[in-house]
């Protein structure tokens, strides 16, 4: 209708923000009543299929797979050697010894992968009770805790209340796995869009079942990808290693799962924008990596000249996504929200920009 009214000279007196903010806001409905339940889970489950044939998907689990049980025998083996060095002197291994070694090799990593980002977190210690003996060692040394700062406090609840070597395991995947997403992410669109094959799909459903549809199925399978890596880790940790209790460890890789789940959504679609965006599948997949790597390194490179540019990894959940495993349910709730409204975002616009494209 607006474009009518100018053509027809009649174009009302609201400022231009009004006009386009309406524009957008009759965009966005018209799309919504468009979205079929049915077709987006017909899409999904084709895409995912699909995904597999092609070879896109067999591709992103060996990658995945091979980044996460690789990162995992990085932080087991020398926690491993130390237990075969200790049966080979004839002493029997104690789980106490151990954690108490991962837990000090631990803190200093953990401390810098925080860094500054928990200068104002907090946590209570009351969870820290059931791992330590009522003695008066130990309330000395819950009295001394307690006068740790801020970023200590984090990091004795991922170290102490926590399996440590899961939680060391899980910042590694976290800052691994949106940079492997596009490798799955990136030919949502773009591949249909340069053989001109959607023009047939669009003959059965509507462009905004078609987009969601197959964010749907990327991000189904990705969360599958994500679930078998955990198991494998946790059940290696449990029979392998056996160190923590086995509901410890099953609740805290739950936490881990469910953390990755939620982190991979903003990523994917970002990549599902850039690929309704582009007509080529392999600039898709070398656009996306730019985006989701630059974003974080430029952040980090920009800072040496101009302190403010730090902010700009919060352009992606890269500012917030360590935040998913703070102590404070509410804090990490929060950061759970805003990484759906990172996805929301992605996902509105490349619905929006994939309407008005030519196909």
């Amino acid at each position: 209708m607006f474009f009518l009214a100018v053509q027809r000279g009649r174009i009302c007196n609201r400022p231009c923000a009004a006009q386009l903010r309406a524009v957008v806001q009759n965009t966005v409905y018209m799309s919504l009543r468009m979205v079929n339940k049915r077709h987006i889970r017909l899409i999904s489950l084709y895409w995912i299929r699909y995904a597999v044939r092609s070879g896109a998907g067999l591709v992103f689990l060996m990658i995945a797979l091979l980044f996460g049980l690789s990162a995992a025998q990085s932080v087991v083996a020398p926690i491993e050697l130390m237990i075969a060095h200790q049966t080979e002197k004839g002493h029997t291994a104690k789980p106490d010894e151990i954690v108490a070694t991962i837990v000090r090799r631990g803190r200093p990593i953990i401390q810098w992968v925080l860094g500054s980002k928990v200068q104002h977190g907090s946590v209570s210690l009351a969870g820290m009770q059931q791992f330590q003996p009522s003695t008066q060692t130990s309330r000395t040394k819950q009295a001394g805790l307690e006068k740790r700062p801020p970023a200590d406090q984090w990091t004795s609840f991922l170290l102490d209340e926590r399996p440590a070597l899961l939680s060391v395991i899980f910042f590694i995947l976290m800052f691994g796995m949106p940079l492997l997403i596009p490798f799955i992410a990136f030919n949502q669109i773009s591949g249909d869009a340069q053989t001109l094959g959607l023009r047939y799909v669009l003959l059965r459903t509507e462009r905004v079942n078609i987009f969601l549809g197959r964010f749907l199925g990327t991000a189904i399978f990705s969360v599958l990808v994500m679930a078998l890596i955990i198991v494998t880790i946790a059940l290696y940790l449990a029979i392998k290693v056996n160190i923590y209790p086995t509901i410890l460890l099953a609740a805290w890789s739950l936490r881990g799962f469910v953390t990755l789940a939620i982190l991979i959504l903003p990523y994917i679609a970002l990549c599902s924008w850039i690929s309704a965006s582009v007509d080529s599948s392999f600039f898709s997949l070398t656009l996306s990596n730019m985006v989701i790597g630059g974003v974080l390194l430029g952040a980090y490179v920009g800072r040496l000249a101009w302190e403010p540019a730090i902010y700009l990894k919060y352009a992606l959940p890269w500012g917030l996504q360590n935040h998913l495993l703070h102590p404070e349910l509410t804090h990490s709730v929060g950061t759970a929200l805003a990484c759906l409204g990172y996805t929301a975002v992605f996902l509105l616009l490349g619905c929006r920009h994939f309407e008005k494209r030519d196909l």
